[in-house]
């Protein structure tokens, strides 16, 4: 981390990183020194010195990108897995539904991780959260690799999902810390690919991993995973801390405090906004149906189109490609409610709900569309291209619903409010390719993903009940900070 230097009648300099900001001189009113010299909490400038939004900008940018990044490998590992498959059915002559089962031990380190580490990270900073993070997560991406066993394999993406997961909401309080929704007009962008990133990961993570393994064996999904992760463990190891709090405690060289009695509280923390925040709830439970489906693809998809239109493994890993292109089309929109957004004069967080009542609409009609038309008599085209409508509607919720409540809650509860959505998402969505395929057999493919569209279908009016009542809520939440929120008038 960088070194502060301090003199008095000079400024603090935050080299190499070119931010220079007036501190009141120790011997001027308010400010004290101890007897060993050190500061005291008197002696603290204005809170703006510490904060890493003050870096320079480029600099600002590359550890933005690199975050970026390690989220997107981390989640790709998710679904990189499906190409690994078959083979391991094969060579360690398991059943389908065990073989699919690690995607579910990958997952639910993903609920496991994030309550812990956003209460770890708020205490002790963002750093050696996230580089130790992606160093346990390559060692054990390695160790499935070059499992001996189905065992093994299970194993080590149980361990690899508990140790990647800080990266999901770690990265996302890095963000948190060097940006400031919507004051910079870099932010927006950024949580726009944070959250396109992951939302990405999951859809290229089957055309990358059976690309890879048409051509090689099942091992290389876990080797491409480990080289990508070395990467981005290099690309963040020289990252200081970005956590202000924590800037400014070692800065002014004050004590931690009793770690015991705040860590307590702060693990609490996401299950009580959970549960006495009223947006938080509906918000997450829409993001997590999205993913939901998308895992019931993972299932689903092969079982179908294999019998369907007796598509290769290799084809079903390009089927996932409308699933992308319809993310890639949800920049459009958000680039049109950003545009519309411009027009007020003042700024309440409703206002960049636009995008998430497209994908209100969105998403039943898509799931409908694949439903009905996923058979031997229509051309495969056809339920295929419903993945484009799904793909942009999924995007834009799991975009719209974060950016929201990290406007009101900012970077200290930021971290909280996303850990309920990770948890959330990956609690309903690991289980499920578990007795995916059993529920399609029993069910019939057309129901089991018509029942999808109709929960869909219930959540749909959220972002218009929001718009209106939003305000209202923001104003008896128990953590929305005041200055954070701004006024309420007009939001609606």
């Amino acid at each position: 981390m960088a070194a502060i230097e301090q003199s008095q009648g000079r400024a603090i300099e935050f080299s190499p990183y070119q931010t220079q900001l007036s501190k009141e001189t120790p011997g001027s009113p308010g400010g004290a020194n101890r007897s060993d010299g050190s500061a005291t909490p008197d002696d603290e400038p204005d809170k703006q010195t510490y904060s890493a939004r003050n870096w320079n900008p480029k600099f600002k940018l590359l550890i933005s990108l690199s975050a970026i990044a390690s989220y997107f490998v981390i989640t790709l590992a998710t679904s990189i897995y499906i190409a690994s498959i078959p083979g391991i059915m094969r060579e360690f002559r398991v059943s389908q539904t065990l073989a699919i089962s690690p995607i579910t031990f990958y997952a639910m380190g993903f609920v496991i991780g994030p309550m812990f580490t956003a209460a770890l990270s708020e205490e002790f900073g963002r750093q050696y959260i996230y580089k130790t993070s992606l160093l346990l997560h390559l060692v054990f991406t390695i160790v499935g690799g070059a499992a001996p066993n189905f065992r093994t394999i299970a194993v080590a993406r149980a361990i690899s999902g508990i140790v990647g997961s800080p990266s999901v909401t770690v990265f996302a309080g890095v963000l948190n810390d060097l940006w400031k929704m919507p004051e910079d007009k870099a932010a927006g962008a950024l949580f726009v690919l944070y959250g396109l990133g992951g939302t990405l990961a999951t859809e290229i993570g089957p055309i990358a991993g059976e690309s890879i393994v048409a051509d090689r064996d099942w091992r290389w999904s876990f080797w491409l995973t480990a080289m990508l992760v070395g990467v981005c463990f290099l690309s963040m190891v020289f990252v200081p801390e970005t956590y202000e709090p924590e800037i400014r405690r070692k800065a002014l060289k004050l004590p931690r405090g009793d770690w015991r009695k705040t860590l307590g509280p702060a693990f609490a923390r996401p299950a009580r906004m959970l549960f006495v925040e009223p947006i938080i709830l509906p918000t997450a439970f829409i993001v997590t149906m999205g993913q939901v489906v998308v895992f019931v693809f993972y299932a689903s998809y092969p079982l179908v189109l294999q019998s369907a239109y007796n598509f290769s493994s290799y084809e079903v890993g390009l089927a996932f490609l409308p699933l992308m292109v319809g993310s890639l089309l949800a920049l459009p929109v958000l680039s049109w409610a950003a545009k519309r957004r411009e027009k007020y004069t003042e700024k309440h967080p409703e206002q960049t709900l636009t995008g998430a009542m497209v994908a209100a609409v969105l998403l039943p009609i898509s799931l409908f569309w694949l439903a009905w038309t996923a058979r031997p008599s229509i051309h495969w085209i056809c339920p295929l291209l419903a993945g484009i409508p799904y793909g942009m509607g999924f995007s834009l919720s799991q975009l719209i619903y974060p950016l929201y409540k990290n406007e009101f809650y900012g970077a200290e509860l930021g971290a909280s409010a996303f850990a309920v959505d990770v948890a959330m998402r990956y609690t309903f969505s690991c289980v499920f390719p578990l007795f995916t395929i059993q529920m399609v057999d029993a069910m019939k493919f057309e129901w089991a993903i018509s029942l999808c569209a109709f929960i869909m279908l219930a959540m749909a009016p959220v972002p218009w009940l929001l718009k209106i009542y939003g305000p209202s809520l923001r104003h008896r939440s128990r953590y929305v900070k005041t200055g954070e929120t701004g006024s309420d008038e007009g939001a609606a």
